[in-house]
Formats: C-alpha cells, sequence, structure tokens
C-alpha cells in the first residue's frame, strides 16, 4: 500500500507541474511507474499464496507472475543506472554543455530502457532460461536451480546477472563516485580562492609593518 500511495504522489505532482519538469526529472516518473507497476501486477498474487501458504493458479500465472517482477525489476535497475549517468554527466559539463541531454533524449532513453526490459523478460518464454516457483512455493521468479542442472539456464543467469546487475551497478558506483570527486574539488577550489584574498590582507600588513 505505502508502494503504491508513495509512487502515486510522485506521478501526481509530476502531472500538476509536467511543464516545469527537467529533462532528468522524467527518470523519476519513470521509477515510479515502474514500482507501481510491480506492485499492481505482482502484489495481490503473492498476498494471496502467501495467505495460502501455496501458489495460487497454474503454471500460466506462475511464468505470468515471474515476467512481472523480471520486466519491472530490471526496468527500476536500468533507469536507476540512467539516472546515475546522466547526473554524472550534467556535474562534471559546463552550463552550455549541459543544456544537451533535452527531454526528447530522455524520452528516447526512457523507450530503450522498457525495450531492454521487455527483452530480458521474455527471453525465458522464447527459450533461453526458465522461469518457475521459489523454493517456498508461494511465488514464481527466474529458475535458479537450472544454474547447476542445464547449460541454458546456466548460460541464462550468468549472462542476466552480468547484463542487468552488476554492470549497471558498477555504473551506478563509479558515477556517484566521480560525483564526490568533482563535488570535492570544487570544495578545494572555493577554499583556495577564500585564501587568497586572507594571503593578500596578511602581505599588505607585512608590508605596512615593515
Amino acid at each position: 500500500i505505502l508502494t503504491i500511495l508513495g509512487n502515486s504522489a510522485v506521478l501526481a505532482t509530476a502531472v500538476k507541474r509536467s511543464s516545469l519538469l527537467k529533462s532528468p526529472e522524467l527518470l523519476t516518473v519513470n521509477l515510479a511507474v515502474a514500482d507501481i507497476g510491480m506492485a499492481l501486477s505482482m502484489y495481490p498474487l503473492a498476498i494471496a499464496s502467501a495467505w495460502n501458504h501455496a501458489w495460487l493458479g497454474g503454471d500460466a500465472s506462475c511464468v505470468y507472475y515471474a515476467l512481472m517482477g523480471f520486466l519491472f525489476g530490471v526496468c527500476s535497475m536500468m533507469t536507476l543506472c540512467a539516472m546515475a549517468v546522466i547526473r554524472f554527466l550534467v556535474t562534471n559539463s559546463s552550463k552550455s554543455s549541459g543544456n544537451k541531454i533535452t527531454k526528447n533524449t530522455v524520452c528516447i532513453l526512457i523507450a530503450f530502457i522498457w525495450l531492454y526490459s521487455l527483452l530480458w523478460a521474455v527471453l525465458p518464454l522464447l527459450g533461453w532460461g526458465y522461469y518457475g516457483p521459489e523454493p517456498f512455493g508461494i511465488s514464481c521468479t527466474i529458475a535458479w536451480s537450472k544454474f547447476h542442472n542445464s547449460s541454458n539456464g546456466f548460460s541464462f543467469i550468468l549472462s542476466m546477472f552480468l547484463l542487468c546487475t552488476v554492470l549497471p551497478a558498477l555504473t551506478i558506483v563509479a558515477c556517484y563516485l566521480g560525483i564526490a570527486w568533482k563535488v570535492h574539488k570544487a570544495y578545494q577550489e572555493i577554499q583556495n580562492i577564500d585564501r587568497i584574498p586572507n594571503a593578500a590582507k596578511l602581505e599588505k600588513k607585512l608590508t605596512l609593518v615593515s
């Protein structure tokens, strides 16, 4: 409920001030859409199955649940990655070059994120990788057990882990480290600027004394 209410508030605010939204803020809206999509498509089945102590529905609902979780999960991860990259680019660029990140550019990026997420979500349906119930049997996800039992499952899980988790996570860490370094350098420059007038005043006083 908190997920739905919180993200709905984000979307409502975005709609009210749509004309004032900056380009990077569209990614925040996209993240809220992904979170709401996950909550609405997955939570009812998960809650009902947990109450029943067993998965409700057959294989079709299991595949649906796993696909939705994978789709919105990858979308959220890639959106966070895109947010980090854009913040890094804006932080490390001048005002004139920073304006190049337009709303059209961000919209294209968001479309790519959804296509990328959808591609990975449907791959198990096309024969690469598998969906299946989790060990406790009250939800469904990628069939992690196939990592050891099948070359198909092994290659899919390894590729998915690297391209949908490790690479985005490393990119996020690298971008925010770059931002922190830029802020640190800017702080040092401000300190140096403050020292210059003080040094000039001290030199003037020494000259007068001498």
